[in-house]
């Protein structure tokens, strides 16, 4: 603790015990003299009040009342500690300061409680009443010291640090104070109820750019040229290792307050500006609403964080952006955690930030530890799908699917459309550089693919093999979990659902998307203007998300015309022909293939779907001995049943194989 100053101490033969112990002192030796004045036959509680005080003065005899006022009132301003600093700050007299020392210790010492309840008996309520209050100071300063008007006035109500509970006349109200603001002008601040400290975490991890900033950016806040800081980005970016950054650099300690914390607790700003803390306030805003900062003094820094979209109403505040490191800086992260150059080299493709770069890599590297295997990408790819993936799977459904090239029979332009859209994917942030400024002006890392095609002609194999390629995660959307009856709602989950994505670098799947991307009509129901409303949002956030995003659908005409314009790549997934229709047949028997003429007549004769050929050689290798080639007969009826299906009959040339 720190000491009371040596003059002050002498002259009250104080311990040093605490930062606001004169006037501990003076509330109970002031209040046993109020105590006589109001009961003179009654000396039990003034007896107790004053013996407490002579155990805080560590001494017998007790100063007057009078000896007492002026001593600690000619050097009020002396008192050290934040309960000194607020003193000097509002410039409060010592009635007031002695109104709020007694109204803070009837929050933690029972014999003062005891007291102001017997002065207010019969009245109900173990507080202070504001007309006691008043009738104590008139008593004890002097007449006319406070009114009622005047008490409500004062900094003490005005900036809330005494609070007036009750709906009836003022004079009746009660006067309390919240107990962690009084802890923290006692000189004693524990962390505020329902805030944690931030801890500083490994600057490093922040990009470049920010990193240049931090000096600037805390010069603004500690000269108040700015009311506050808005630090945007995706979950996981760093914006609270940001934070405790600049606190420390203000010299400050960093605590993330929820934003309804923030607006609930009045008396919250002031302990912060007290007790040297840095008030980091943690906002989620959902689509179409925007937060409102409550109004606080204009010399405590404080700041908000958010995701890329929300939106926040407030005066005075500076925004930054937090962003992912450039691609150099993510090689030279994920070298330091890998400590293999190529791998990471590979993995810096990937748009992550700081932080997640280092939880990826001590995954990865923990999961080649278990295996007792070399690290390799596989093991990167596995700790990027479980990065985030509790709270992802709640709107879209993992596709843990691995799909290399081997296993993909495409027509050759749809190898080649896949090809490049992959290369493109690889170099989505450095294939700006030193293009036009025209280019510079829309610039964005976010990539969109329609594929195009019947049921099992591959668009969600497609969309597999390129997640692979990328060694990204993919999720498929799930309708059911982002649509939602009341108005806002899906808007909501969508835009969570590609702000998590964005931070995990996810590809997204949309399966059947002309559900969610339609064409919009003229609107002459609710209903329709509802899924216009939704299909607008839609086209904003998916044009604007940094992630790579993929559609299919089974005609492209269904999809609106405004978000075909935005795509980047649309491929058609035609019926196999003849080759891959053989290809098909071959990578799908595998060594349980009966014989090549077989898979050459099966080809030739059989027009269906890649998905279409996998059900009938499951279906039949189910039929059939596990250890044997797949039989001709089996084989047959599973052709059969897929024709039912498809309501069709099975080629006429296929009779000849049973025989």
């Amino acid at each position: 603790m720190t000491k009371l100053p040596q003059p002050l101490a002498e002259s009250l033969n104080l311990k040093p015990y605490s930062q606001r112990q004169p006037l501990a002192v003076l509330v109970r030796v002031g209040l046993a003299e109020f105590w006589t004045r109001m009961m003179p036959g009654d000396t039990e509680l003034s007896e107790q009040l004053l013996q407490q005080a002579a155990q805080q003065l560590n001494t017998e005899a007790v100063p007057s009342w009078a000896q007492m006022r002026d001593t600690v009132g000619s050097q009020l301003y002396a008192l050290p500690g934040p309960f000194g600093a607020w003193l000097r700050e509002q410039h409060i007299d010592l009635p007031q300061a002695f109104l709020l020392a007694l109204v803070g210790s009837a929050e933690t010492d029972y014999l003062v409680t005891l007291t102001l309840s017997e002065l207010q008996a019969p009245n109900p309520g173990n507080r202070l009443a504001v007309h006691l209050a008043l009738t104590m100071l008139d008593e004890l300063f002097g007449a006319g010291t406070l009114d009622a008007l005047d008490l409500h006035a004062t900094a003490l109500v005005q900036q809330q640090v005494l609070l007036l509970e009750g709906t009836g006349p003022l004079s009746l109200r009660q006067l309390r104070i919240e107990p962690a603001l009084w802890s923290v002008l006692c000189g004693r601040p524990a962390i505020w109820p329902g805030c944690r400290a931030i801890a500083l975490a490994d600057r490093e991890l922040l990009p470049l750019r920010i990193r240049k900033q931090l000096p600037h950016l805390a010069t603004l806040l500690a000269k108040g040229e700015v009311r506050g800081l808005v630090i945007r980005g995706n979950s996981g970016s760093g914006r609270r290792a940001l934070a405790a950054e600049l606190a420390g650099l203000l010299g400050l300690t960093a605590i993330e307050v929820p934003s309804e914390l923030w607006q609930q607790q009045p008396a919250l700003p002031l302990a912060c500006h007290l007790a040297g803390w840095l008030p980091v306030i943690k906002v989620h805003v959902a689509a179409g609403e925007s937060w409102q900062l409550p109004a606080i003094q204009p010399n405590i820094p404080h700041v908000v964080v958010l995701g890329m979209t929300d939106a926040i109403a407030g005066q005075d505040m500076l925004e930054v952006e937090i962003g992912v490191p450039d691609e150099t800086e993510r090689q030279q992260l994920w070298a330091r955690y890998l400590d293999q150059p190529e791998l990471a080299r590979r993995a810096a493709s990937a748009l992550l930030s700081g932080p997640v770069i280092q939880k990826v890599a001590r995954n990865a590297v923990l999961r080649a530890e278990q295996s007792r295997a070399p690290l390799n990408a596989e093991h990167i790819a596995q700790a990027r799908r479980d990065l985030g993936a509790e709270r992802l799977r709640l709107l879209a459904e993992p596709v843990r699917r691995r799909v290399e090239r081997e296993a993909v029979v495409f027509p050759p332009l749809v190898e080649q459309y896949l090809h490049d859209f992959i290369a493109r994917a690889h170099s989505r942030e450095s294939l700006w550089e030193a293009l036009g400024v025209t280019l510079q002006a829309s610039r964005n890392a976010g990539l969109r693919a329609l594929f195009v095609g019947d049921s099992g002609t591959g668009k969600t194999l497609a969309a597999s093999y390129v997640a692979t390629a990328l060694g990204a995660p993919l999720y498929r959307v799930d309708l059911a979990a982002i649509m939602n009856k009341y108005v806002g709602e899906s808007e909501k989950n969508l835009g969570t659902l590609l702000d998590l994505a964005a931070a995990a670098d996810a590809l997204l799947l949309f399966d059947e998307a002309d559900s969610l991307f339609g064409r919009r009509t003229d609107a002459q129901q609710s209903g329709e203007r509802y899924a216009n409303m939704l299909t607008n949002f839609l086209l904003t956030r998916i044009e604007n998300h940094p992630g790579i995003t993929i559609l299919t659908t089974n005609s492209r005409e269904r999809i609106d015309n405004a978000f075909t314009r935005r795509l980047d790549a649309i491929v058609d997934f035609p019926l196999p022909g003849f080759q891959e229709r053989l290809d098909l047949w071959r990578s799908h028997f595998g060594q349980r293939s009966p014989s090549d003429d077989l898979c050459k007549t099966l080809a030739s004769y059989c027009d269906i779907s890649g998905g279409q050929i996998r059900n009938v050689v499951l279906t039949a290798a189910g039929s059939s001995p596990a250890d044997q080639p797949i039989g001709v007969e089996p084989l047959m009826s599973a052709l059969q049943r897929e024709y039912q299906k498809l309501g069709r009959n099975p080629p006429a040339q296929l009779k000849q194989l049973r025989s």
